[in-house]
């Protein structure tokens, strides 16, 4: 678990430092903090630091499922993405670190 967050986190630094491959927007409220990041469709190579784990890259129906579950049973993490205008359905996974923090993964 340990290996992946710190797999996360430095996704999130590659993504952000390669801002024409994926987006990420990160808000803190709270205690809670609250990124995600766009998946584009076309990428030049398979490297993960530009568009995250290949979990959420190539989601299995599983891994949809249950980031569509998660984003029904949590009412603020919903109100955030509505806020940020993300559609709902194309969420495809949702990463939760030690923290509680959620990293949001968008097709």
């Amino acid at each position: 678990m340990r290996k992946a967050i710190t797999l996360a986190l430095a996704v999130l630094i590659g993504a952000m430092s390669l801002g024409s491959f994926a987006s990420a927007q990160t808000t803190r409220s709270g205690q809670v903090s609250i990124t995600v990041i766009i998946i584009k469709d076309q990428v030049d190579d398979d490297d993960e630091t530009q568009q995250g784990p290949r979990t959420y890259r190539y989601p299995s129906p599983q891994t949809i499922a249950k980031a569509q579950d998660e984003i029904a049973s949590d009412s603020y993490l919903r109100s955030f993405l509505l806020k940020k205008r993300v559609q709902l359905r194309n969420v495809v996974g949702i990463q939760t670190a030690f923290s509680g923090g959620k990293i949001v993964y968008v097709k």
